[in-house]
């Protein structure tokens, strides 16, 4: 398995544990549920994004069926995955607020929502691989898009 592939992996594990986490402790503990939300789902899988697609950016290109002579484009989103990472391990873990975790939750289902669309419509524009994983992969992140929201909401419902 690529490193990428791994670093994937990892980071797809670590966001469903935050999101289970998070609706377990949901009904008895909203705080704890939006900081282990914003930590792990927000936080951890911002910086493994950012850590796939910046420093094992060939690999991560690879796995993606995409071109690897230009990484600027995984540079800038790995670079918006720590923009969103780092915060989102502050906030859950040194200055929680619900405010905050509306914000970083909002902000962070929003970009992987349009990440989604954007590899559905490129997905079926070109239709660089059988269509088992690019469906897979749409239907993961936007429904960790969808997760992300629903905390955003429980968030602005704390105030």
């Amino acid at each position: 398995m690529a490193i990428a592939s791994l670093i994937n992996t990892i980071g797809m594990a670590i966001g469903a544990i935050g999101i289970f986490a998070g609706f377990y402790f949901l009904p008895t503990d909203p705080a704890l549920a939006l900081r282990l939300v914003t930590g792990l789902s927000v936080g951890a899988v911002g910086v493994l994004a950012f850590v796939r697609h910046v420093i094992f950016h060939r690999s991560d290109a690879i796995r993606l069926g995409w071109p690897v002579d230009h990484p600027e484009w995984q540079l800038e989103v790995g670079f918006a995955n720590l923009a969103f990472g780092l915060p989102a391990l502050f906030v859950a873990t040194i200055s929680p607020s619900y405010p905050a975790f509306f914000v970083l939750l909002a902000a962070y289902g929003l970009y992987l929502a349009q990440a989604a669309i954007l590899h559905g419509i490129v997905y079926i524009k070109k239709r660089p691989q059988p269509l088992k994983k690019p469906i897979l992969s749409v239907m993961a992140t936007g429904t960790f898009a969808m997760m992300s929201g629903i905390f955003a909401g429980h968030a602005l419902n704390q105030q």
